[in-house]
């Protein structure tokens, strides 16, 4: 075909198309060179751009306030949930309740096992109780020839022994040796000060009143009770019931026990089964509701009374504990000030 005359119609809309399709071939040119220039920019940028679209095609892209944001202690320690492959949100740390701490173990209180009954046995230094001693003339050295035991009392400085044991009133030279054992005295060497007694044994020996209260000097700035214990008093006229009994007897120097059953005698008197309780265990106390856990008890009476406390060792008697021994417990503890 030949070319359209110069100036013609035709020659004008062949002019037209090719200013169209130059600027057409300039924006396709514009666009290539413009992905060549993204793509030559390096392959960080690419990638991003990759990434954000095909996370655009599967989930919405969180908000930055919507975003877990790890803390730094579980970056930087790596954290439980990381090694899970887990990316948990940290929690805000909750403290633990407290729970009750252990209540520690107690400490065996040295006091006399319970024995079969009526039958007494010779206690290792670990089973003797503090609160039983032996009672001297002088000095240990003089021999022990009667027992005592430690009683509550306001002033803790009471113990309380048969009336035959000792003297009443201040001239007494007799001393208390509490845990006594073997010619050594633990826990010190007490000085009697004053020794109370009814005037119904002093005057007459009557045997339903062979009991005394001795009060003792402190040692040392302290009383007796605070550093022995103590058992309480009972004068509710027990009559009946298991009592458990330490003494010394006078020809050893280690304490004997036995879990007994005491029993009437009289209206006045106890009795109990034990064997081997000679001389020397005079005064010895009966302790009732006796714990051989705690080594705590009542003290509801003492060897003495008829017979001042029995002919024969197997077989011991003491006063009943009523409101006349109530009485010379008063007497004693407002002696004692």
């Amino acid at each position: 075909m030949g070319k359209p005359e110069p100036g013609s119609r035709v020659e004008r809309q062949q002019a037209a198309r090719r200013r169209r399709f130059r600027r057409s071939t300039a924006v396709t040119v514009g666009v290539v060179l413009g992905a060549a220039a993204i793509v030559g920019s390096g392959t960080g940028t690419d990638t991003r751009l990759l990434r954000i679209l095909d996370v655009s095609k599967r989930e919405p892209i969180a908000s930055s306030s919507s975003r877990p944001r790890a803390s730094a202690s579980a970056v930087s320690s790596g954290s439980q949930s990381a090694r899970s492959g887990s990316a948990a949100e940290p929690k805000p740390s909750v403290k633990p309740s407290p729970t009750a701490s252990p209540s520690p173990t107690a400490k065996p209180v040295p006091a006399p096992p319970t024995t079969s009954l009526g039958v007494s046995q010779v206690l290792t230094s670990a089973q003797q109780p503090a609160q039983v001693g032996a009672i001297f003339s002088g000095s240990i050295s003089a021999g022990h020839f009667c027992t005592g035991s430690v009683v509550d009392s306001p002033s803790g400085n009471m113990i309380v022994t048969a009336g035959h044991c000792l003297s009443p009133g201040t001239t007494t030279n007799a001393v208390f040796v509490p845990d006594y054992r073997d010619g050594s005295a633990p826990l010190g060497v007490w000085q009697i000060s004053n020794v109370v007694e009814a005037s119904a044994w002093t005057s007459n020996q009557d045997p339903d009143d062979d009991v005394a209260f001795a009060l003792l000097k402190p040692l040392n700035g302290h009383t007796i009770e605070s550093v022995t214990g103590s058992y309480t008093l009972d004068t509710d006229a027990v009559s009946s019931g298991n009592v458990q009994l330490t003494g010394y007897p006078e020809t050893t120097d280690e304490p004997i026990s036995c879990t007994g059953s005491a029993s009437g005698f009289s209206a006045s008197q106890l009795q109990v089964y034990c064997t081997g309780y000679p001389a020397g265990t005079s005064g010895s106390g009966w302790i009732a509701d006796y714990d051989p856990t705690t080594g705590s008890g009542s003290l509801v009476g003492v060897i003495g009374g008829y017979e001042t406390g029995g002919n024969t060792p197997d077989v011991s008697y003491s006063p009943l504990f009523n409101d006349n021994v109530r009485v010379l417990y008063d007497q004693a503890v407002t002696l004692a000030g």
